[in-house]
């Protein structure tokens, strides 16, 4: 080899490394704000070049061409490594929001009940209301904490319960200006009346938008042809076959198998993920269940997924996780991570 092309090949091993070391940065940036994401990408990144890795065995002795050589198998990762990027402009009062109502809120409530119940008390010395009345009231105050303290804290809340929450949104009460006030505010009730999750639609609208920001943060940079893909790739990792997925609606072969290889990867990881501040992880069964149903219902690649679900390419996580553990016990080694 000359020394010209020596030194082309080193300065292009340099630009690489500097790319590199960009993305862990910014992948560090999104741990810095809220851990669980930062674990996430890495999660994904791991697992995914296992897949990879399987669908190519699989080809190779089936006597096919490998479908993913070195280079879109990094550029795949890459993309991987990127999808969430835009997370880092979402308000960590959604991002991390761990219930329906946020602290303060549930207290505000309590206090007003507690207002509620005074006013009962006082009303019954002045004649206003008998005894049975006033232990009605408050009977029902108590209820309705009670009822907002097990909805707050709930997975998803059941249609019994909905009911339950939108009699008590009907009570009303009168203040010290005489104002007639609901028991609880238009606020309070959506966000309590939330099936699945945390979010309120308005909240939801917000997070999905990191799909965006990551677009619009991805094509600020120069990306070189062999990561020509990622900004696309990147930024579709929430569109579903059928149409049903954001933030374009893109439908069937309008999204890359490359993309249906990433949405996998994000959902299942999203499912099993034991660190997220407002759901419990899921058994690794169940999700894949929830995978096999979404590609029965056209919005996964089918094909993918059963390759998913053989490849098996997330066992030896454990190991993954204990070592992610030990860096965040160990202040030393932030960068190893």
């Amino acid at each position: 080899m000359q020394d010209s092309e020596r030194y082309h090949l080193e300065e292009r091993d340099k630009y690489k490394e500097l790319f590199y070391s960009f993305v862990r940065a910014m992948s560090k940036a999104i741990d810095e704000r809220t851990p669980y994401n930062g674990t996430h990408t890495r999660h994904m990144v791991w697992s995914g070049g296992r897949f990879l890795d399987f669908i190519n065995r699989r080809a190779a002795a089936a006597g096919r061409n490998i479908p993913f050589g070195p280079g879109e198998r990094e550029e795949i990762l890459m993309s991987i490594w990127l999808h969430d990027v835009g997370k880092l402009v979402i308000p960590l009062s959604i991002m991390d929001k761990e219930r329906r109502l946020r602290p303060e809120e549930e207290t505000a409530i309590c206090y007003r009940m507690e207002i509620i119940r005074l006013g009962s008390r006082v009303d019954y010395l002045e004649g206003r209301l008998s005894l049975r009345e006033m232990k009605e009231l408050i009977h029902t105050t108590r209820e309705l904490e009670d009822l907002i303290y097990q909805i707050n804290r709930w997975g998803d809340v059941d249609d019994a319960s909905l009911k339950r929450l939108w009699d008590m949104q009907q009570l009303t009460y009168e203040d010290t200006d005489g104002n007639r006030l609901p028991w609880l505010t238009g606020e309070e009730y959506q966000a309590l009346s939330v099936v699945k999750g945390t979010l309120t639609p308005e909240e939801r609208r917000i997070m999905e938008g990191h799909v965006a920001y990551t677009d619009q943060v991805l094509s600020e940079l120069q990306f070189p042809g062999s990561f020509s893909h990622v900004r696309q790739w990147a930024a579709a990792h929430h569109e579903l076959l059928d149409g049903s997925g954001y933030p374009k609606g893109l439908k069937g072969d309008a999204i890359p198998y490359q993309v249906r290889i990433i949405t996998i990867l994000d959902i299942f990881d999203a499912l099993v993920a034991d660190d997220r501040p407002y759901k419990p992880g899921i058994p690794v069964d169940r999700a894949l269940d929830i995978l096999k149903r979404m590609a029965r219902k056209g919005k996964l690649d089918s094909r993918l997924t059963k390759l998913f679900v053989e490849s098996r390419c997330w066992e030896g996580l454990g190991g993954l996780f204990d070592a992610e553990k030990s860096l965040r016990e160990d202040e030393n080694g932030c960068d190893q991570a």
